[in-house]
Formats: C-alpha cells, structure tokens, sequence
C-alpha cells in the first residue's frame, strides 16, 4: 500500500491491481484484431449459405443446374451484390454467368458500375461464360461496396417461350463472383 497526504491527513491507497500474463495475452490479441483491416469479399459463391446477405436487390431466389451447381437469376434490368473490402486498391473482378435467351433474343448487354463507376460494359455469349472486368483503386473504399449490373434487357419467359409459364422477368443467371487484388490477378484469364 501507498501513503498518500490530502491536506495534511494521511491516506492509504490500495495498491494496483497486477494483469495475469494470461489476461495480458488476451488483451493483446483483441488489440491486434481490432486494428486489422476489415475482410474482404474474394469469392462469393450464389449458394443460400453464402450469397444470402450480399444480394441486395434485383435477384431471384436460389436454383440449382442439373448438375447441382448453385446459381440465382438477375431477376431485374439492374441487380446490385454489396462487397466488402479493406480499402482503395486496384482488383479484378471476375464473373461466371449466362444470360438469359430465347428464339430470337438480342444479344445481352450487362454494364458493370462499382459504388457508381464504370468499369465496363460486355456482351454476353450464349451459356455459361467468366467475364472479367478491371477496377480502378479509387473506386473501392473500406467496407460495403456496391457491384451494380445493368442489363439490356428483363424479360419474363411466359413471354417469350410458348408454353413457359415463369413470370419472372431474367436478365442473366449468375454461378459466383471473384475479386482480386490487382497483384493476385496476374495469369488469370
């Protein structure tokens, strides 16, 4: 115990309380995590138990191809996924996806924006194709991001296949989403 004086009286002070060695390493290792970046979204699979929160409008519910790979239709002209990242920094962007078609249907066009800049327009090929678009840096912040596709068209197959009966207006179903570092994308194609 301290002696301390407070106006000419004596006081005892009790003393400082000692961290256990364990109860430091645990206040050391929630010191470290608070200061790392945030995670960031790298692949994002359009299952129920990974896309769910992501999708944030302008898209259908979860299906299944026959082979059993999960995909969900842009089920809107424009259809946003809200990303994490750490910061600025260049990425690509990579997509698999298949527009939807019919006799007759133009090509599909999907323009891709990032927290509202353009990265790029691209057409799409008939059946299931990977796209790749590159970001600028300063288009992505730390946190949520928004990856906006703007279709050239929506459209429902009970209008445009007789006998479909799917009132759904589809613009392109969509298999998963990758993002990587500018660094990481190197040899991708």
């Amino acid at each position: 115990m301290k002696l301390a004086s407070l106006a000419g009286l004596a006081v005892r002070l009790p003393a400082r309380p000692r961290m256990s060695r364990p109860a430091a390493a645990v206040l050391a290792l929630t010191l470290a995590a608070c200061s790392r970046p945030p995670a960031e979204t790298r692949f994002l699979n359009f299952d129920a138990e990974s896309a769910g929160p992501a999708l944030t409008s302008g898209w259908s519910g979860f299906e299944k191809t026959a082979a059993g790979d999960t995909f969900v239709w842009a089920q809107a002209r424009e259809a946003r996924v809200s990303l994490l990242a750490a910061g600025a920094g260049e990425r690509l962007v990579r997509f698999r996806a298949w527009p939807y078609r019919w006799d007759g249907a133009p090509p599909q066009q999907v323009t891709v924006s990032l927290n509202g800049a353009r990265l790029g327009s691209q057409t799409m090929g008939d059946g299931p194709q990977v796209y790749s678009l590159p970001s600028p840096g300063p288009a992505w912040k730390a946190g949520p991001n928004v990856l906006a596709f703007d279709f050239a068209y929506a459209e429902a197959p009970r209008d445009r296949v007789p006998g479909a009966s799917d009132t759904r207006t589809l613009a392109a179903a969509f298999d998963w989403i990758e993002v990587l570092p500018a660094s990481g994308a190197a040899g991708r194609p």
